[in-house]
């Protein structure tokens, strides 16, 4: 039996929970928006096989979440639901990585996408640059431990997540001291 982790708004998660439920038996957690799954990945790492993603539950510029959990979780597939009227954002999702969809009569593994032109990944779900390595714990009972935190033990809402997603460094003026003076 796996997990998935399905992402939408409660009317949009309810039918590919049943179908999870019903054809695969998976046991399945549910999220309003992609803010929130991620903050649930990096809370529980090793605990789901799958993440579900309902397109009518997403802006366009949220579909960056889909490589950033490719990028970060490479053992998660990433499957797409309620795509019917939505060519543009099916064709950008299956591009970012994501690898089939949910339908009524379950997983349909897609062929992956050439890259024909990057695609542009909003900055909130950008990598950052040069990012060190995870430090290993002693035992790693430490990682276990916060993969066992209830799904409905925040650390972070929502907003809070979106608020530091979206803080923009701001960056110093160019030029020295002495040009930023002259006539």
């Amino acid at each position: 039996m796996g997990r998935a982790l399905v992402v939408g708004n409660p009317e949009a998660r309810a039918q590919p929970v049943e179908v999870l439920r019903r054809m695969y038996g998976f046991e399945c957690a549910e999220v309003n928006d992609p803010y929130a799954a991620m903050l649930e990945l990096c809370r529980r790492k090793a605990v789901y096989n799958a993440v579900i993603v309902s397109l009518v539950s997403l802006l366009r510029e949220e579909l960056g979440v889909i490589a950033t959990v490719k990028r970060r979780f490479p053992h998660l597939e990433i499957w797409l639901t309620h795509s019917d009227g939505r060519p543009a954002m099916l064709a950008e999702a299956l591009q970012l990585g994501a690898d089939g969809l949910l339908g009524d009569d379950g997983l349909h593994r897609t062929a992956p996408m050439p890259a024909t032109v990057a695609p542009q990944v909003p900055a909130a779900f950008a990598p950052p640059i040069d990012e060190p390595a995870p430090a290993e714990t002693g035992s790693g009972m430490e990682a276990r431990a916060s993969d066992e935190t209830p799904i409905g033990e925040p650390v972070l809402t929502a907003d809070e997540l979106r608020a530091l997603l979206q803080d923009q460094p701001t960056m110093p003026p160019t030029g020295s001291p002495d040009q930023s003076h002259a006539s």
